[in-house]
């Protein structure tokens, strides 16, 4: 049984990581890569921590049905989203202006991953069923995951700038997701607006990256 939960947990950290390493490349893009490395360690730590966290408050947060946790998350990430995305190309030549965004990059990583967390805390909990060991080995196993794919990504968006606004186009999908799944919202609207909506949103951001890149 351990072993099996283990194979599943992590196979949902490998499926369930792609809107965070959207995240982490998105807010350490403009960053050195030796700060984008610290900015990408310290993000995840703080939020891995924060799940963990989750993970044992889950049964009582789930309990306060009327508490808009999705409404809030998809509000704060689609803002930390549009921070991402907007031409903020100017740049000092010492370095000062990479080296202040160095903790904003950080605590936007660990903002807008807390935000997105709860889907993948609950996934992994129940494929952990109720072991804590695993949830915790689950939620420990996104560090490597998470950090390297950030990595990765980041250094695409370095060489290829319309690979910012296809990872600000997965974020804005999600934000709206999170946002439509609320319980104080999903009640009141019809399906096909919940569904096509977030799509709609990550295809104008598709557009806006695309008119930006045909300026230049």
């Amino acid at each position: 049984m351990l072993i099996s939960g283990a194979v599943q947990v992590t196979l949902l950290d490998i499926v369930l990581s792609g809107d965070n390493i959207g995240v982490i490349a998105l807010a350490t893009k403009d960053l050195p890569r030796n700060l984008a490395r610290r900015a990408s360690m310290l993000g995840v730590a703080g939020a891995v921590l924060l799940r963990i966290l989750f993970a044992c408050l889950l049964t009582y947060i789930l309990m306060i049905s009327w508490l808009p946790i999705k409404l809030v998350g998809g509000i704060l990430l689609f803002k930390i989203t549009w921070d991402f995305i907007k031409d903020n190309s100017s740049e000092d030549e010492n370095g000062v202006r990479a080296a202040s965004k160095f903790w904003p990059a950080v605590s936007s990583i660990i903002i807008a991953d807390i935000t997105m967390s709860l889907d993948n805390v609950l996934a992994i909990a129940g494929a952990a069923h109720g072991h804590v060991s695993l949830i915790i080995f689950g939620l420990i196993l996104n560090i490597p995951i998470i950090f390297f794919g950030s990595q990765f990504v980041a250094n695409l968006m370095r060489k290829y700038p319309i690979v910012i606004f296809i990872g600000g186009a997965v974020l804005a999908h999600t934000a709206f997701k999170m946002f439509f799944e609320d319980n104080l919202i999903k009640p009141y609207l019809p399906e096909i607006i919940t569904t096509v909506v977030p799509y709609i949103m990550a295809f104008i951001v598709i557009i806006y990256g695309t008119s930006k890149q045909l300026k230049k």
